[in-house]
């Protein structure tokens, strides 16, 4: 039997060989958490996120050092990078500021006194069709009647063409009160050509183009509102002809099928830019506001937003998005796609204090917007390009989210909401008017009845209204007679048509187009 006993003997040593087996996993663990920390301090890193000294407890000496040099000289380029680009926006607004002037000078000559009058229009209409090589052009502008600059040193503030001492809340009013009026100007010499030719070819009064600036090809390809109105068997036209439009009248949010509201509020006496051009008059008048616009400028890169309060710091970033969106459009032209847009906005800036600002980083870092889910490639592209936010700028962010200003960022495009200029002691008041305004303008309903609204207006309110409620949510904004028609038009559509949505969502136009709002400052 001593065989067994023999068998037995190996015992004692499978457990030291446990034992080490478990000092040896417990080194590699070891290993793994220090590795683990090591990737996401490098991690950090690379997304110039802030490495604090507990984070680098595991890393040598020499590797610390290493890692702090490489975060200093990352935080330098990235200035240097900004600075650059800030350069270059400069330098291309020098550029377009010198060809005016010299478009200027040019036009003063005597020797083409005499057959400029002959020459302007023949010119003019040649700049629109066949633009030469070296000038920018720009999507042309058909203003609306009401829209009429006034000389631009009446409505700056005193303070501010001084110089000096600057508010930041009052500065960014004249700014984008600046480039408001330039936009108007640069628009006014199609409109003007187009009257003469009316008044010299009175057959031509059928082509003369529609007060808002939109071709009547909507009379051509539809029928008319009120006779399919009529044809509606769901529509009362003689107890509600007195809610809708005529085709004459001013629709800022045109679009198919949709029906206009006589009464529209604020947005009936917009002014629409939707292409510009350069006449001489546009031009002398935009030398002279891009001289004063660049003063204003100037001013700004020693303007410190930091100290303002939450109102006067919204109000402040908003009137820059808007007059920053517009310059760069000036500058670098209309840009034909979101994704052409977005490199846009990353380039275009304005130095602040001392710091560069991109439209982008104004939009989405410091005013805390949230991707535009009725523009899904722009929301594409900031999902795979995430903008960073250096840690020295995050002070200048507002200290919450504002959903409103949904309704007062303009991106230039037909469906983007007016620009108007806010105000730092009213601006929480003047985003819920914006808001207001915005659905009374583009809000409409259909030939059938059916409750016509944006898509980006129904972006916005799907995140707290259902789609059975949003007929109601809609009409709390409307008139009290356009809000009883629209909820006798759902009440009728629920009734004949179980199951079916009682609204219609109009998709989001990308096409060029500025409305501004009348400027109540400067009429004081």
């Amino acid at each position: 039997m001593p065989l067994p006993r023999g068998k037995a003997r190996p015992a004692p040593p499978r457990k030291g060989c446990r034992s080490k087996l478990e000092r040896e996993v417990g080194r590699l663990e070891e290993v793994l958490r220090e590795e683990t920390a090591l990737h996401a301090i490098l991690e950090h890193a690379l997304d110039h996120a802030a490495v604090t000294l507990a984070d680098m407890s595991y890393l040598p000496a020499d590797a610390q050092e290493l890692l702090a040099s490489i975060s200093a000289m990352e935080a330098s380029v990235s200035n240097l990078e900004e600075e650059m680009v800030a350069l270059h926006f400069q330098l291309i607004q020098e550029r377009n500021e010198r060809r005016l002037v010299e478009y200027r000078a040019k036009q003063q000559r005597p020797a083409v006194c005499s057959h400029r009058s002959a020459k302007s229009e023949s010119d003019d209409a040649a700049s629109h069709t066949k633009p030469s090589r070296g000038d920018k052009v720009h999507p042309c502008a058909a203003a609306h009647p009401h829209s009429a600059a006034p000389p631009l040193h009446r409505q700056l503030s005193s303070q501010t063409l001084a110089g000096g001492g600057a508010d930041p809340s009052h500065l960014s009013e004249d700014i984008v009160r600046c480039m408001r009026n330039i936009f108007i100007s640069l628009s006014d010499s199609r409109r003007e050509a187009s009257r003469s030719r009316t008044n010299s070819n009175p057959s031509s009064a059928e082509n003369r183009p529609s007060p808002s600036g939109i071709s009547a090809f909507w009379s051509l390809s539809e029928p008319s509102s009120i006779s399919s109105w009529v044809q509606s068997p769901q529509v009362d036209l003689n107890q509600n002809n007195s809610l809708l439009a005529s085709e004459t009248v001013f629709d800022p949010y045109k679009a198919r099928e949709k029906l206009s509201w006589a009464d529209i509020g604020s947005y009936g006496a917009a002014s629409e830019v939707s292409w510009m051009s350069a006449g001489k008059k546009q031009l002398d008048y935009a030398a002279e506001s891009l001289r004063k616009f660049r003063l204003l400028i100037e001013q700004l890169a020693e303007v410190n937003p930091v100290h303002l309060n939450d109102d006067a710091r919204l109000a402040f970033w908003i009137n820059l998005y808007n007059a920053l969106l517009m310059h760069a459009y000036l500058a670098y032209g209309v840009p034909r796609s979101d994704m052409k847009l977005f490199s846009l906005m990353q380039k275009a800036a304005y130095t602040i204090g001392g710091n560069s600002f991109s439209a982008a980083f104004i939009e989405y870092v410091i005013l805390k917007m949230k991707p535009p889910n009725h523009r899904p490639q722009m929301a594409l592209l900031l999902a795979l390009q995430k903008i960073k936010a250096p840690e020295e700028h995050k002070k200048f962010c507002i200290s919450a989210p504002e959903p409103l200003l949904t309704f007062a960022l303009s991106c230039g495009m037909y469906s983007s909401p007016a620009v108007k200029i806010y105000t730092a002691s009213n601006v929480r008041e003047e985003l819920q008017d914006a808001q207001r305004d915005f659905i009374r303008a583009s809000v409409g309903v259909s030939r059938k009845g059916k409750l016509l609204i944006p898509k980006m207006l129904h972006c916005f309110a799907r995140g707290f209204v259902d789609d059975n409620s949003f007929p109601i949510w809609i009409s709390h904004f409307l008139p009290q007679q356009q809000a009883t028609f629209v909820e006798h038009c759902v009440s009728r559509r629920r009734q004949s048509l179980l199951g079916t949505r009682t609204f219609g969502i109009i998709p989001f136009d990308s096409r060029f187009r500025y409305l501004f709002l009348p400027d109540m400052g400067s009429l004081n």
